[in-house]
């Protein structure tokens, strides 16, 4: 998801730079020289996700007013890849900068790709403006829309992409992004028919250090349905966002998620989850670490060297310990099973607790990553969940003396004490 994320805050702010220059100086001369210094924080941005940006001017008009312009991403490795080219003509007035862009049809992957939807290409809007008068450029891009048959007699429908972005033009750029899509199907399928509603996502970001930094991202999905002749799925109402923040090199990041409704059926059993939230919040993670973390495993020539890149910048990552907090997990639900030997079930779980991993040296943590753990976590189930197949569990459980039967909930207290973990006091192997 990185390099989405990268391309979603870089694509449409490719003048950014260009435009600063504007406001400053108002002249070609400084757009140009700006616009190299762009083109140069652009590539420091997105070269951790393996990406690289060339600037090619194709026509400049009357003093460099007006000019054409192709901006070509490649995804670098041992077999360089032509992503996609993004086709922009730039105007420079006395009182405004704007700008028009689309991604090129015949260039790159993207290029493949739009070929094989010419719809998609040829709905293709993209615009970016800036006022004399303003600190901040606008950008908008969208997509065709496609109603395409496919070869197994099946159609495939989506809306148009939307893409909208507003980015300060100070070094910081902070800006904010959507990506919205009204609907998309695939209708007729022998396997199936699959069908979303209302996508929605959204990013605050800002330059930190030269590369950009996700304050805040939220994604929402109005409904996903997927019905085949033996299984269907019907998801509603699925929220999702994540903050982080970075302060004295610490990374702190808080993550919640909603969905209203979950409905699983198949021939003889059916799940129906209702309003369930998730919310977690991690904190102590070395800033520093994590970012040459990320650096070293981009790096790596294959997934061995990958996977010993990870172990070994997880140790610095978690050198000065961190800690994960639950702060809730609720969930409710009906489980029917109609087979004959079938046996339903129905009930809620509540569970929150943290986690805290202590410092220790980076290089022994395989070694030492159970002893390092200290934390707790408060599990509140149901009593109804003792009518289920789990119901014997649950029974054993209750005589062992790590589940209690309070004010007819079932209740547990689960501790974990230098890696020694333990329920109601009671130790627990694993």
């Amino acid at each position: 998801m990185g390099k989405t994320l990268a391309l979603i805050i870089g694509l449409p702010v490719i003048a950014i730079g260009a435009a600063a220059g504007y406001v400053t100086y108002q002249n070609v001369e400084r757009y140009d020289a700006l616009s190299q210094q762009s083109l140069q924080q652009l590539n420091q941005a997105l070269m951790p996700q393996g990406i690289s940006v060339r600037l090619e001017e194709v026509g400049r008009g009357f003093l460099g007013a007006n000019r054409e312009e192709l901006y070509h991403f490649r995804l670098l490795g041992e077999e360089p890849t032509d992503l996609f080219s993004i086709r922009q003509h730039v105007s420079i007035e006395s009182y405004r900068a704007s700008g028009t862009f689309v991604v090129d049809s015949q260039l790159g992957l993207a290029g493949v790709l739009l070929q094989q939807l010419p719809e998609l290409a040829a709905g293709q809007q993209g615009e970016w403006w800036l006022k004399g008068n303003e600190e901040r450029i606008y950008a908008r891009y969208q997509t065709g829309a496609v109603n395409m048959p496919l070869p197994d007699g099946s159609t495939l429908s989506v809306a148009p992409l939307i893409l909208q972005t507003e980015t300060a033009t100070d070094a910081a750029a902070k800006g904010k992004a959507t990506l919205s899509m009204a609907s998309a199907s695939l209708t007729g399928s022998a396997q199936g028919d699959a069908r979303l509603n209302r996508f929605e996502l959204d990013i605050a970001s800002h330059l930190r250090n030269g590369s950009p930094f996700i304050d805040k991202a939220s994604y929402r999905i109005g409904d996903l349905s997927v019905s085949s002749p033996q299984l269907k799925v019907k998801l509603q109402g699925l929220v999702s966002e994540q903050a982080a923040l970075v302060d004295r090199g610490v990374l702190a990041s808080l993550t919640t998620l909603k969905v209203s409704n979950l409905r699983v059926s198949s021939a003889d059993k059916d799940l129906s989850v209702d309003t369930s939230r998730l919310s977690l919040y991690l904190d102590g993670i070395n800033w520093q670490a994590y970012q040459q973390l990320l650096v070293n495993a981009q790096n790596s020539t294959d997934e061995a060297a990958a996977t010993s890149e990870l172990l070994k910048g997880a140790g610095n990552v978690l050198a000065s310990g961190a800690s994960v907090t639950l702060e809730t997990l609720e969930t409710a639900f009906i489980f029917n099973d109609l087979s004959p030997a079938g046996m339903g079930a129905s009930g809620d779980i509540k569970l929150h607790g943290k986690v805290i991993m202590a410092a220790g040296d980076a290089a022994s943590l395989q070694q030492d990553f159970r002893t390092r753990l200290n934390g707790e976590l408060q599990v509140n189930l149901s009593r109804s969940l003792m009518q289920s197949p789990l119901a014997e569990h649950f029974v054993s459980l209750l005589d062992a003396g790590m589940l209690e039967d309070q004010d007819g909930r079932l209740t547990s207290r689960l501790r974990l004490n230098q890696g020694q973990l333990s329920a109601n006091g009671i130790a627990v192997s694993f």
